[in-house]
């Protein structure tokens, strides 16, 4: 099997949404712009999508691909998902859920 056949075939999802603070709905955008930007460098990354949602603006959804779990967790200790996603993303959410997926379903909200 080659390496992106296993990629298509074993990889860990993530689900993100949150709830945007209709005052810093903006700002909020604009770094999660640079967090995706960044996530889509690294090297266990297959994919970052995120999605306003058409009927309420202040509903985002992330779509996240990694190579596996362990991609996931690098993503969450990288230098960029701390400084813009820790410190300037989620202070200003009202709300958020994240949940992982392999591919023998849902794990608990990460």
């Amino acid at each position: 099997m080659t390496e992106n056949a296993r990629h298509a075939t074993s990889n860990f999802r993530v689900v993100a949404a949150y709830r945007l603070d209709e005052e810093t709905a903006d700002e909020a955008l604009g770094h999660l712009a640079q967090l995706a930007e960044a996530s889509r460098k690294e090297p266990a990354n297959l994919g970052y999508e995120y999605f306003r949602n058409v009927e309420n603006s202040l509903h985002i959804t992330i779509l996240e691909m990694y190579i596996d779990e362990a991609g996931f967790e690098a993503h969450r200790t990288s230098s960029h998902f701390t400084s813009i996603g820790t410190a300037k993303i989620l202070p200003l959410l009202a709300d958020r859920v994240v949940i992982g997926y392999t591919d023998g379903g849902a794990l608990p909200s990460c």
